[in-house]
């Protein structure tokens, strides 16, 4: 490994998980008694009996209050680690001890005993394939630079100093008592880690590092790493809140870089740390990787770009690794040398970045409504997300597309299941015009969104009862003018999000249906229900003529783009600006990312007009369906552009992918550049990239032990080849098939 030694490295890569073992991808938050030293403090099981015992005794208390005692617990107590093979410490807590029990709990208590019909709904809808909601702690992130200039230590005071400016009510003073409890237990942790460090030879550095984060804030490049991995371990493990970004790296880390340049400090040494904190987050290993983003523009519109910004791309590319996850924000000052650095990167196999275009993110937050201050610093998160700072925007849900569609054509009745989960309708025999048809998806859509929308507004305000946020709340200032919790309208903005799935799939069939249906009259409606029906059996012949007919969105055909166009318009027409639950105070959005629902409702999905069998995956964000994109990649960017990226501030990602030979020399360096330029100069929003042949990826899956590196960037997170089930690599090489 480059930068860190092979014992080093041994160590890091095995301190969460034992990496002899087969990979576990959605399994990754785990817990390793057997690597801590006894002496440091309780194992994982007496950890946990521990806390219980304490919060039974606290069960008539108030749940921040509670959540932040068992916090405390665990941080005086959970085995801990300051090894000299490593320049971060580690916890053993890192298995969401809190998420396990105590928050679980909350949330059933929500879901079956307070709002019970509301927990019904949301089962049903989850078994249907029809929506997934959930509660979700999976978006926050923190107000970086406070982090950063205040640390642990200021936070805790500028949250006791808003306490004593003025009278609060009772549960806004249980509000910041729960602040008080999580922030002097992680300053608590911190000690432990110093004083184990201390005692520790060959940790000295770290030793001090954390002596000075015990105190306030960080002094050089070294100890805002270490604050900054630190916020993300305790929040993300312990504190069960997950933190999608590590922040702007780049605008924030480089004051501290130049002034280590100034003081002596060799970039060598930077470059060694940069490489140890994010060997951190590939022995974490999350599944959906660790999003970190860079660049972006200053105020007078210069760019954000700078000497660490290619340094922190060149570390990462010599390291060979696929997390964290790194989005780059483009803009027109972005240096073009520093895009085709990365495009380089991406082309050479180590494709975990995504292009967000900066000027489209900015435009759709002023149209919202932001200041050119709040659009300028608006946050990247989770997989191609923005925001402006200070916001706790919730993705509650994801909903099928296709399942209001399937309802349409079989009377509302789910042709999976059997059951009535839409409105009744006439059969397909009477809708005597396509317009009939589409008018009636739209009334069954409406349907399900609305009731969606009910059931999340309605446990929505019993966020922070499931799982109070004390320590994302104090990095927000108007939680502490406010005295409320950031994810129950102590944030600025507190908006939700819905996310539909299937888009392309749902435009290419209907466009099959009018076309075959309606303006040729090869069969009729009810006759092509039927086919689909017996999943295209005995009518092969049939499928391979809809899966071959070139007019499907993305290969930049009018009507095709039309119809898939204009269905995301309406669903977002539908939803925006809706106000979702009274204690966020925020509104609805939607966007087209449902990760890896794309696979999971496949087997809950019939067949569907466009040639796509049961079982197979639906089309991924806002892309083509898998295989469709006929005329090559700038006809999909045609496509894609057609719809204003800037309608709302929220998700719109285009997935592209390369031939190898397309790429290659300078030309091919040119020609990536060229697509992105176009894709960011026509208003999309985030584009990444895969580069791969069909005959490569059946070479890597016949022979995987010679592909062992190789990089798939699968819907906003990247994997490697040999860590996906055979059938998702089979639907990467039939995209590469349509190359």
């Amino acid at each position: 490994m480059q930068y860190i030694n092979d014992i080093d490295y041994d160590y890091i890569i095995n301190k969460h998980h034992d990496a002899s073992k087969p990979w576990n991808g959605m399994g990754r938050f785990v817990r390793r008694d057997e690597i801590f030293d006894p002496a440091t403090g309780m194992d994982a099981d007496a950890l946990r009996d521990g806390f219980l015992a304490q919060d039974e005794a606290l069960k008539d208390h108030p749940h921040p209050i509670r959540k932040a005692r068992a916090l405390e617990f665990i941080m005086k107590n959970t085995r801990i680690s300051c090894d000299p093979r490593d320049r971060y410490p580690s916890v053993n807590a890192n298995d969401r001890p809190l998420k396990k029990t105590i928050v679980d709990e909350w949330k059933r208590e929500v879901l079956k005993q307070i709002v019970p019909e509301i927990g019904a709904k949301r089962s049903y809808f989850e078994k249907e394939g029809i929506v997934t909601i959930w509660p979700d702690y999976d978006h926050s992130m923190p107000m970086w630079e406070r982090v950063l200039s205040l640390g642990f230590a200021g936070l805790l005071r500028e949250s006791e100093k808003a306490r004593h400016a003025k009278e609060w009510d009772e549960e806004q003073e249980i509000f910041f008592e729960g602040i008080k409890i999580t922030y002097e237990a992680i300053l608590t942790l911190v000690d432990r880690f110093a004083t184990l460090a201390e005692n520790t030879e060959g940790s000295e550095r770290m030793a001090k590092a954390l002596r000075q984060l015990e105190k306030g804030a960080p002094k050089n490049f070294y100890e805002a790493l270490l604050l900054d991995y630190l916020y993300f371990l305790i929040s993300e493990h312990i504190d069960y809140l997950q933190v999608r970004s590590l922040g702007n790296f780049d605008r924030l880390f480089y004051p501290y870089y130049k002034a280590d340049l100034e003081r002596g400090i060799t970039e060598e040494e930077i470059r060694t740390d940069i490489a140890y904190f994010l060997a951190q987050f590939v022995a974490i290993s999350n599944y959906w990787n660790q999003p970190v983003y860079l660049g972006g523009e200053k105020a007078d519109g210069s760019t954000e770009i700078n000497e660490l910004s290619y340094l922190f791309l060149d570390v990462y590319d010599k390291m060979g690794i696929y997390t964290p996850k790194i989005q780059i924000k483009v803009g027109k000052s972005t240096p073009k040398d520093f895009v085709c650095k990365a495009l380089d990167m991406i082309r050479r196999g180590n494709n975990s970045i995504v292009f967000v275009n900066d000027d489209t993110m900015q435009k759709a937050l002023l149209r919202e409504g932001a200041t050119k201050e709040e659009a300028r610093l608006c946050h990247v998160t989770g997989c191609y997300e923005y925001s402006r700072q200070d916001s706790y925007f919730a993705q509650m849900n994801m909903l099928n597309l296709l399942k209001p569609f399937e309802y349409t054509l079989h009377e509302g009745y789910d042709p999976i299941t059997g059951n009535r989960s839409g409105l009744p309708c006439p059969p397909p025999s009477a809708f005597e015009s396509f317009d009939d048809l589409l008018a009636e998806f739209k009334r069954q859509f409406c349907h399900i969104v609305n009731e969606a929308i009910e059931v999340v507004n309605g446990f929505e305000g019993y966020l922070s009862y499931m799982n109070p946020l004390s320590m994302l709340s104090a990095t927000f200032p108007t939680c502490l003018e406010r005295g409320r919790d950031a994810i129950v309208g102590g944030a600025r903005y507190n908006d939700s999000t819905i996310a539909f799935g299937g888009l392309a799939d749902l435009g290419d069939s209907l466009m099959m249906i009018k076309k075959y249906v309606y303006e040729q009259k090869k069969l009729t409606l009810s006759e092509f229900v039927s086919i689909l029906d017996q999943n295209f059996e005995g009518h092969e012949t049939f499928r391979q003529m809809l899966l071959r007919d070139r007019e499907k969105y993305g290969n930049n055909l009018p009507r095709a783009d039309e119809m898939t166009i204009s269905l995301a318009k309406f669903c977002i027409d539908h939803v925006y600006g809706r106000p979702n639950a009274k204690e966020r105070g925020g509104i609805w959005k939607c966007n087209f990312h449902v990760a890896r629902h794309s696979y999971i409702w496949g087997d809950k999905t019939a067949a569907c007009p466009s040639g796509r069998k049961c079982g197979e995956e639906l089309s991924k964000n806002l892309s083509p369906a898998l295989g469709q994109a006929r005329e090559g990649i700038t006809a999909t960017v045609l496509s894609f552009t057609k719809l204003d990226n800037t309608v709302m501030a929220s998700n719109f990602s285009l997935d592209l992918a390369f031939l190898p030979s397309a790429v290659r020399g300078e030309e091919g360096l040119e020609a990536m550049y060229g697509v992105l330029m176009t894709f960011n100069r026509r208003g999309g929003h985030a584009v990444h990239f895969n580069v791969f042949d069909a005959e490569m990826l059946r070479e890597a899956q016949a022979n995987p032990e010679k592909y062992a590196d190789l990089q798939i960037r699968v819907s906003g997170w990247n994997v490697l080849w040999n860590n996906i089930d055979r059938w998702e690599q089979d639907g990467f090489i039939r995209q590469a098939e349509a190359l």
